[in-house]
């Protein structure tokens, strides 16, 4: 496919269900949006959002990266997104979230062109739907438990409470509260999102053993190996890594020395589409879990394009974290379907959803602003 035009812009969305996260209540994100356009007219769409203390990307930097790797595609012509992003790889070192959000792009419209859905050129097709994972982290003034059953008589079943934003004792409280309200079909899950000292992490874990937690995810920043052991030989409560699982040679390295038992997976982190099935697939051959995520708050841009991987990975047990539902606004025409905390794989063509560029292109932010 030859690459013709290419749009990019920051746009500012606002959350509709403001979520506290590592010790600091979201309300707002900045997330990069790229427009791209065949030379035969088929137009694909592609995000991610800003996660400096993940991806070490501002929404800034993550336009400056774009700009800078844009004139090199343009006129060029690729046929896959392995191709794809070994050239961008060629132009700039590192950047993930912005590679990610521009191959995102040129596979929706690379799919379109090709006239099917992005799944199919991702691999074999194992689901049609996903069970959603819903986060729990005190949004909107609601209890914790009041929210988490909510949730589960709407149908949802996979949920997610953030922890490591007081003591250690408060958050084991929250979290047993949480477990003890809900049937036991429900999937319960933490993250720390590193707020935690590793003696603090060792606290949390004893006071949760036996209490029926399905996995602990990043609960420290470490700064050796030896500490990841130790946090995976506390307890029966399996750890997952996050921000600490950032490019697929980290991925390999947690393989390699058996240091935790599953991770997130991200776009913006792993580099693209291509790149989270391929870290997906490796992870799965030595019986890793997964859990499928966006960053909060994307829209239904890139949890179209998530919907998409996870249809075709045979491991998803710790669940899908799709974050468009956190955000007060759509900005598609035909978002995802979700009913009883099932999302539906969009069965269109690309990534199967339909932007309204207008309404997206009102979010854009003043690029000098981005500085301010």
């Amino acid at each position: 496919m030859k690459i013709k035009i290419v749009e990019s812009f920051i746009g500012r969305l606002t959350l509709g269900i403001p979520l506290k996260m590592g010790g600091r209540l979201i309300e707002a994100t900045d997330n990069l949006f790229i427009r791209l356009e065949s030379d035969d007219g088929f137009v694909g769409w592609g995000e991610a959002a800003s996660a400096p203390t993940m991806t070490g990307e501002t929404a800034a930097g993550m336009l400056g990266a774009a700009r800078f790797m844009i004139p090199d595609i343009l006129g060029k012509d690729f046929l896959s997104g392995e191709i794809f992003l070994n050239h961008l790889d060629k132009k700039i070192v590192g950047n993930n979230a912005t590679k990610s959000a521009i191959e995102m792009a040129f596979m929706d419209a690379l799919a379109r062109q090709k006239g099917v859905p992005l799944h199919q050129l991702l691999g074999e097709m194992y689901r049609s739907s996903v069970s959603a994972l819903w986060m729990v982290a005190g949004q909107g003034g609601v209890s914790d438990v009041d929210q988490a059953l909510e949730k589960y008589q709407e149908g949802w079943r996979c949920f997610k409470v953030k922890v490591g934003m007081k003591s250690p004792s408060a958050d084991a409280k929250r979290s047993i509260e949480v477990l003890n309200a809900l049937p036991k079909d429900a999937q319960i899950s933490a993250d720390a999102n590193r707020g935690y000292q590793l003696n603090q992490a060792l606290e949390y874990l004893e006071l949760m053993s036996g209490k029926g937690l399905a996995f602990l995810e990043q609960p420290i920043t470490p700064k050796k190996d030896d500490d990841w052991r130790v946090l995976s030989a506390a307890s029966e409560i399996p750890i997952g890594v996050d921000e600490s699982l950032s490019t697929i040679e980290k991925l390999e390295h947690f393989l390699d020395e058996k240091l935790v038992q599953g991770g997130s997976f991200k776009t913006i982190k792993l580099g693209g589409v291509t790149r989270i099935v391929q870290a997906c697939k490796l992870a799965t051959r030595d019986e890793f879990k997964i859990n499928l995520a966006c960053k909060v708050a994307e829209t239904s841009i890139a949890t179209s394009a998530l919907l998409q991987i996870a249809s075709v990975l045979p491991e998803l047990s710790w669940g899908v974290s799709l974050t468009n539902l956190y955000l007060r606004d759509e900005y598609t025409k035909n978002p995802p379907i979700f009913k009883s905390g099932v999302a539906i794989v969009p069965n269109g063509h690309g990534i199967g959803v339909e932007v309204n560029e207008e309404f997206l292109r009102s979010t854009k932010v003043e690029e000098a602003r981005l500085f301010s």
